[in-house]
């Protein structure tokens, strides 16, 4: 049934609808109410009391605009007992035409108190004369601008869904079986939505909500407890080869810290098991996740096997090369480098080195997937920010071996609500401390009005050497022109440097450069490297230096409109400074006006702390969990109805009812396990090989 054939929806309603994101019979029913209205019990005017929430009958006996500095409508309800006044500061000529003197009407809401009762923006619901009221549970829609327009308010919804709940065989493709919500005591889909639409006590509401949760999640928690369960089935046993771990230690110019050093026996531990290894490293920037890694790949690589480190940048690569080719020489290991760049005739000798295992680890980009790598026998996959690689491009380079074991790392700390489900069949590992002699990054809060002083600061500390990065959200001109793209600040910052007085030491002019990621990869990569050498002395770029790029002359960085990020964003971004030991910087250009407003005290809190668990966690708590699996880095899994903050007891209790299903799947005959994994297995999350 198309939703243009339901009785009272003309071409103009039907495309108010198609605007709110309502195009299918589907996308009504899974429209469920915001809240519900309580009008079982109606009070009376004379009995209320400021702060009580109350549902009252009456007649209007007076109304009108009141003019002022800001205008509002007021009208005066009476049920005999006493009166109350009604106020509306929005839609005040709206209100005017629809409430008239002598009309009768359902009131709901709190009751507040200046110069006699009041109740603010009241929901409201017209009684005709002589109708009787029969005290009821109200769904309250959320309404859409276009559905206002169309005349599409809640009576109009509530009336829709008794005439869609009234369709004979209604029924949803997609919807859990009917053998598996019995064998979870739960009610059909069909029938939890109808209660949602239609209610008849809050208790059935409470339930109906809770059942509606767990099913949404009940899929992604099945085929995660699946292919833990394959995980346990693959691997093989290996000699780990500890000696060559030892030898690199001793030969690191700095200690390892608590956390690292407790990090590498768990990967060390996973890695000489005899089931496959999937674990998921996770830090903070600057906490020496690599250094880990390099020691775990030698222990593998001194075992015969190979290995393969993926990052996604060419001067990430780079650089992770640059830095443990010497370790991995001493170890009497041969190491390679291939990214895109890499000339034809030296990835013809890699990629024969690889494939005949005379090389024992690579470091690579995406180059790393193509059909062309082969490896004689890879043991051991890292993927380093692996949030920047699709789940198809993991899956082809963990197919280049026979069940490889696989270490992941992300310097965004993740939330343990999200941990548990996304990497549910990883092991979690965290490192929380710095490396010592880091000094803490100082972050201030600046208001734009300081514009030009702070372009004065950041103009006087590059002329003695510091570098800084000043981070713009937008690569093109903003329409609105509330915020600078990264050309509009380079000329601002060029032009202000052009002023009298303003050169380095010597007689060289400061140099300003910006970057993004629609420049083409090798030019980006020469600037930054310019960058790097102190050959620029202010970088502006977007989030595209976010990872992989390291510069420890560089200790400040300006964040313009800091609100248009999220706060794991920011702390990404803020850790690109204080990666030597002098003291950084990180200054949050706070925009004015109602941007300031809504974002001061979200950005207050990020400043106040350099904690990455602490800022996922708020950052959650601000922004919700957004898109979080799929095929693209952004992700393709939004939840309709659980909340990550509201609802995170019920991860643990759905992951325990996906282990039970799965272990007493005997329970169901082969058509109702049909019915089921088809149910699971066509949604659409991530691959069946334990990398989200």
């Amino acid at each position: 049934m198309e939703i243009s054939q339901l009785p009272g929806l003309g071409p103009k309603r039907v495309e108010a609808l198609r605007k709110s994101g309502l195009v299918s019979i589907a996308d009504l029913l899974y429209n469920i109410p915001r809240t519900y209205l309580d009008q079982t019990k109606v009070s009376t005017i004379g009995n209320c009391h400021p702060g009580e929430k109350v549902v009252l009958i009456g007649t209007i006996s007076r109304s009108g605009i009141v003019r002022g500095r800001s205008s509002r409508f007021i009208a005066t309800l009476t049920d005999g007992s006493g009166e109350i006044q009604l106020l509306f500061f929005r839609g005040t000529s709206f209100w005017a035409r629809k409430i008239k003197n002598g009309t009768r009407w359902l009131v709901t809401g709190q009751v507040g108190e200046y110069r006699g009762l009041q109740i603010t923006h009241p929901d409201l619901q017209p009684i005709d004369e002589g109708e009787e009221f029969n005290g009821c549970i109200q769904p309250i829609y959320p309404i859409s601008e276009a559905c206002r327009e169309a005349r599409m308010e809640q009576k109009f919804f509530r009336g829709l869904y008794k005439t869609v709940f009234n369709f004979p065989g209604l029924t949803l493709s997609g919807l859990c079986p009917r053998e598996l919500t019995d064998y979870l005591h739960f009610a059909p889909v069909m029938a939890n939505l109808r209660t949602l639409h239609q209610p008849q006590d809050f208790p059935s509401i409470y339930k109906a909500k809770r059942e509606l949760k767990v099913l949404e999640l009940l899929p992604f928690c099945l085929r995660m407890v699946k292919r833990r369960e394959n995980q346990k089935l693959r691997g093989h046993e290996r000699q780990i080869d500890l000696g060559t771990v030892m030898a690199a230690k001793a030969r690191l110019p700095f200690s390892l810290t608590r956390g690292q050093e407790e990090a590498l026996d768990t990967i060390v531990a996973g890695l000489n098991g005899k089931k496959q290894f999937h674990a998921l490293l996770q830090g903070d920037v600057g906490c020496g996740k690599t250094v880990v890694a390099m020691l775990a790949i030698m222990a593998v690589c001194g075992a015969g096997e190979q290995c393969a480190l993926m990052v996604p940048t060419d001067i990430l690569a780079r650089q992770h090369f640059k830095s443990l080719k010497p370790f991995f020489d001493a170890a009497g290991l041969s190491v390679r480098l291939l990214v895109g760049a890499t000339p034809a005739a030296e990835k013809k000798t890699i990629l024969g080195e690889l494939q005949m295992g005379l090389a024992n680890v690579v470091i690579g980009t995406h180059a790393l997937f193509s059909k062309d790598v082969t490896f004689a026998k890879l043991g051991f996959v890292i993927i380093d920010e692996q949030h920047r690689f699709g789940v198809g491009q993991r899956e082809a380079l963990l197919a280049k071996g026979d069940y490889p074991d696989m270490l992941v790392m992300s310097a965004t700390p993740i939330p343990r609500s999200l941990a548990m489900t996304l990497y549910g069949d990883l092991k979690v590992i965290s490192i929380k401390e710095k490396p010592a002699g880091r000094k803490p990054i100082k972050t201030r809060l600046v208001n734009a009005s300081k514009r030009d002083d702070m372009k004065k600061f950041i103009c006087t500390e590059a002329a003695g050497g510091n570098l800084c990065y000043w981070i713009a959200s937008r690569v093109g001109t903003d329409e609105e022109g509330s915020a600078r793209s990264v050309d509009e600040i380079v000329d601002e910052l060029r032009n202000y440097i052009a002023g009298p007085g303003r050169a380095i030491p010597g007689g060289a002019t400061l140099k300003v450069a910006g970057v993004h990621g629609q420049m083409d990869e090798a030019q980006r990569d020469a600037i930054i490297a310019r960058f790097a050498k102190g050959e620029i002395h202010i970088l502006v770029a977007t989030t595209v230096i976010e990872v992989g790029v390291n510069v420890p002359a560089a200790n400040l960085m300006v964040i313009d409109q800091p609100d248009r990020f999220g706060l794991a964003q920011l702390h990404q971004l803020r850790g690109r400074v204080g990666r030597g030991d002098a003291q950084a910087w990180c200054f949050l250009m706070i925009p004015e006006g109602d941007a300031a407003d809504s974002s001061m005290e979200r950005l207050s809190q990020f400043s106040q702390t350099e904690d990455g668990f602490e800022i996922a966690e708020l950052d959650l708590q601000n922004r919700g969990a957004g898109n979080l699996e799929g095929n693209e880095q952004s992700g393709a899994w939004v939840f309709r109805w659980f909340d990550w903050i509201a609802d995170q007891e019920l991860i643990s209790q759905t992951l325990e009812t996906a282990e039970h299903i799965l272990k007493d799947s005997g329970s169901f005959d082969e058509s109702a396990r049909m019915k089921i994994q088809a149910w699971y297995g066509e949604k659409e999350f991530a691959n069946e090989d334990g990398v989200h």
